[in-house]
């Protein structure tokens, strides 16, 4: 049965984030996305004339792409890809995705790849579609403890980070704003309740950006869309 398409004028945010892995029994990001996808389906909503669309990744390097190639199969408008990380103090805004794979532990499969190339050929790094300060500067209003970081990492994260920047680029819509948020697996540092609100709030502001402006108007567009030309 084909999926209704949204109506004109509705802008899709996909919010991604992960399952367990390393034997947790829950993922601080797939707790943040369950709040996320509690407030899209409230009568309110999380901002008027916007769809969210919420899915949980798997914490595999081999079935990882394909589950990126169907979140994306929504055509979203905004994604924001959620993970969590045991060092993190505050919620850290990914710059950028590096096209190497270092996995510490094994994935859900028992995979633990080392020095591979999560795309063979692809570009060293994507950076973010997203203008960092104006994203760093809605999460920080809204009262979450966020900073910029310069990339996700070498595990599942940063593989999911490429793999949808990657497939962005591929279908031509690199005005899309894409962008990764760890969320801090200790919740003494900072509560759920308030990770969720950074979230939210990035959700809004990413969701006005792509808003369509009234006629005459000019459009912002989206920085830092640039792509590596060095393969990998």
């Amino acid at each position: 049965m084909r999926r209704a398409a949204p109506p004109i004028g509705q802008q899709t945010v996909l919010v991604t984030a992960f399952e367990p892995f390393g034997g947790r029994a829950s993922n601080r990001s797939q707790l943040v996305l369950e709040h996320i996808a509690r407030a899209a389906a409230s009568p309110k909503g999380v901002r008027e004339g916007v769809r969210v669309i919420t899915r949980t990744l798997p914490v595999s390097f081999a079935r990882l792409g394909r589950a990126i190639d169907r979140t994306l199969a929504c055509k979203p408008d905004v994604v924001i890809l959620l993970g969590e990380s045991a060092p993190a103090e505050q919620l850290e805004l990914e710059r950028a995705a590096v096209n190497r794979v270092r996995a510490p532990i094994p994935d859900n499969d028992g995979e633990q790849p080392v020095d591979q190339p999560i795309v063979a050929g692809g570009p060293d790094a994507y950076f973010s579609t997203v203008k960092p300060k104006g994203a760093l500067a809605s999460v920080r209003k809204a009262g979450a403890a966020a900073r910029l970081s310069g990339d996700a990492g070498a595990f599942a994260c940063n593989a999911a980070y490429y793999h949808a920047l990657h497939r962005i680029h591929s279908m031509g819509r690199s005005d899309v704003p894409v962008i990764f948020v760890h969320v801090p697996t200790k919740g003494r540092a900072l509560a759920l309740r308030d990770a969720t609100k950074g979230v939210l709030a990035l959700l809004r502001h990413l969701a006005d950006e792509v808003a369509p402006k009234p006629q005459g108007a000019r459009r912002r567009n989206a920085a830092g869309g640039l792509r590596a030309t060095r393969k990998a």
